[in-house]
């Protein structure tokens, strides 16, 4: 079989324009809508999180019933939560990885061990990854580069333990 000049010129522009669209759906897919069946909002967890005893929200009385306000955090078993799978990756306080502060996260905390950074989820979701870290809870305080959503990124204090670092795995995602 010959193939003509034509044919190889077509093949190339068809071959440009799907490798053209897979790298603009994979780097902003909230623009690229295929289906109105999407939810850019999977694995996000809680978005808002009310505090009972907060002066901003409306405290409601119940008169049968009166639960007294106390500052003791229930034990993670006592939280509800749910589990998801997720790509977990692991960063430290390098320039390379990060920029010119590394030792200040996205929103202004400083780094420390048990910190994760995520675009999946917002500022301080708890998340449990038990299968490596067992009953440790980490805190998302720390943004990733937008071409990573649904993965969390743990930072860790040693280059060494943070470069083997890369798993597909389930995690607890605290309400």
């Amino acid at each position: 079989m010959i193939l003509d000049k034509k044919i190889l010129i077509l093949a190339k522009k068809v071959l440009f324009v799907l490798s053209f669209s897979f790298v603009f759906i994979q780097s902003a897919p909230q623009l690229a809508i295929a289906s109105p069946e999407l939810n850019f909002d999977y694995a996000r967890g809680p978005v808002v999180t009310a505090i009972n005893n907060h002066p901003d929200n409306p405290i409601t009385v119940n008169t049968e019933k009166q639960t007294p306000i106390t500052s003791a955090l229930p034990s993670s078993e006592e939280l509800p939560y749910y589990e998801t799978y997720i790509t977990t990756t692991a960063y430290t306080s390098r320039e390379q990885e990060t920029d010119s502060d590394p030792f200040i996260a996205a929103w202004g905390d400083h780094v420390f061990w048990g910190m994760v950074a995520s675009n999946a989820y917002p500022k301080g979701t708890k998340i449990q990854i038990p299968e490596y870290f067992g009953d440790k809870m980490f805190t998302v305080l720390d943004k990733m580069n937008t071409r990573y959503y649904h993965r969390i990124d743990v930072w860790m204090p040693e280059l060494d333990d943070a470069k083997h670092f890369y798993h597909y795995t389930k995690i607890r995602v605290y309400k």
